[in-house]
C-alpha cells in the first residue's frame, strides 16, 4: 500500500514497517514540517543549511522497540531539562553512525563518534551534539525493558563506544542484520527478537570498558555508591556523612568521587528530583498533592520542592503533572506516548 500525504510518501509494505519517507519527493516546506514533527518531537534542532534540508527515514517496530534508518544533513540537536520535565519521554537510543560523524556539546569533556562507533542517548537526561551530513541506525528502547539488564542504567547518557571494540562490532552487525531481515518477518516473529537484541545491548554496555570514567578501585567505588544512593534515596537521613560511614571513607574522598556531579549532595538531590518527576507523571499517584510528592522525595517544604524542581527542569511540578494528565486524556500512555506518535509521523 502506498499513499501521498502531502508531507511525505508513506509505504506500508510490511507488517513491521511504521514509516518510510524520502523528503526529496516533496517541497522543502513540507520536508521541514516532517522533521519538526519527527526529530522535533524529541529535540530542539538547528539545521546548518536549512535551504538544503532533506532526509530519508525508515522505521520498523518489533515488539516495543523501534529501529530507524536515517539519512540527513548537518545539524545540531539538543534535549534540554525543560523538555524532559515537560514531555516525560523515557527511553534509550542506541545509535550507530554508518556515514558522517557526531560531536558532543555539553561543556564537559570532548566526545566524538565516527563510522562504526556506538552512541547512547538517555531521553531522561539532557544531552546535546552536532552531526555532519550523516547516515545512522538507531534503536529506540523503552527504559523498563533495558534498565533492568544494566549494572548502572543511569550512567550511559552520551557515552561513545568505539567501533574497534569486539562487542560493539558484534552488536552493530546484529542491528544491521535486523534492519535487513525485519521486512521479511511478521509481527509475531519480529517480537521474538526483542529479548536477544536487548541482552546483546546490555552485554555491550556492561562489558565494554569506559574511557570517560574513573578506573580501577575508584570507579568500582563510585558505581557501588551510586547504587547505594538509588536504593536509599527516599530515606530522609541519607546524607554525605551516612554514605561516607557506610563505605568507610572520608568526606573528602567522597567529594572527589562525585566531583563531576557537583558533589554528592547535588547528586542525591538530582536523583530525588528525577524520582519525583516520574511520580508526578504516574497516574497511580495522581491523588497525592504536590506537597506530598515533595515530602516523599526529601523536601520538607513545598516551596523548596517547587524551586529546586523548576531550577532543574525549567517547569514547575504542577505544570509537569498537568502535561501528563493531558496525555492521559487524549489516550496516549505515559511510557509509550512518543512511540505511539512515531507511527503517525507524516500522516
Amino acid at each position: 500500500m502506498e499513499r501521498e500525504t502531502g508531507r511525505a510518501m508513506i509505504k506500508k509494505e510490511h507488517p513491521t514497517l511504521l514509516l518510510k519517507t524520502d523528503t526529496r519527493a516533496i517541497s522543502l516546506k513540507k520536508a521541514l514540517e516532517f522533521w519538526e514533527e519527527s526529530a522535533g518531537s524529541l529535540y530542539d534542532f538547528n539545521i546548518f543549511q536549512a535551504n538544503e534540508f532533506h532526509t530519508t527515514h525508515c522505521t520498523f517496530r518489533f515488539g516495543e522497540v523501534l529501529l530507524t534508518h536515517c539519512v540527513s544533513v548537518a545539524q545540531k540537536l539538543s534535549r534540554s531539562n525543560y523538555r524532559i520535565g515537560a514531555d516525560g519521554y523515557d527511553h534509550f537510543e542506541i545509535q550507530f553512525f554508518i556515514d558522517g560523524h557526531w560531536r558532543r556539546h555539553d561543556g564537559r569533556e570532548e566526545a566524538y563518534a565516527g563510522p562504526g562507533d556506538m552512541i547512547v542517548h538517555d531521553a531522561a537526561q539532557a544531552h546535546a551534539g552536532s552531526a555532519s551530513d550523516f547516515c545512522n541506525l538507531t534503536l529506540f528502547v523503552p527504559r523498563p525493558l533495558l534498565a533492568r539488564l544494566l549494572i548502572n542504567p543511569d550512567e550511559h547518557n552520551m557515552r561513545v563506544l568505539p567501533a574497534h571494540e569486539p562487542m560493539v562490532s558484534l552488536l552493530r552487525n546484529h542491528v544491521e542484520g535486523l534492519f535487513r531481515i525485519l521486512p521479511q518477518l511478521d509481527e509475531k516473529q519480529a517480537a521474538t527478537l526483542v529479548a536477544p537484541t536487548l541482552e546483546l545491548v546490555a552485554a555491550t554496555l556492561n562489558g565494554v570498558p569506559r574511557e570517560d570514567s574513573m578506573q580501577g578501585i575508584a570507579g568500582a567505588q563510585l558505581a557501588s555508591i551510586r547504587r547505594y544512593i538509588d536504593a536509599h534515596a527516599l530515606e530522609p537521613d541519607l546524607s554525605p556523612f551516612r554514605i561516607a560511614a557506610a563505605f568507610t571513607m572520608s568526606l573528602r574522598k567522597l567529594g572527589y568521587l562525585f566531583s563531576n556531579d557537583g558533589g554528592v549532595a547535588s547528586y542525591i538531590q538530582g536523583r530525588r528530583l528525577d524520582m519525583a518527576r516520574r511520580a508526578l507523571r504516574d497516574p497511580a499517584q495522581a491523588h497525592k498533592s504536590i506537597g506530598e510528592i515533595g515530602l516523599e522525595h526529601g523536601f520538607t517544604y513545598p516551596h523548596n520542592f517547587t524551586r529546586a524542581f523548576q531550577r532543574l527542569y525549567g517547569i514547575t511540578p504542577r505544570e509537569t503533572r498537568a502535561v501528563a494528565q493531558r496525555h492521559r486524556i487524549v489516550g496516549t500512555s505515559e511510557s509509550q506516548n512518543w512511540f505511539d506518535r512515531a507511527s503517525q509521523w507524516g500522516r
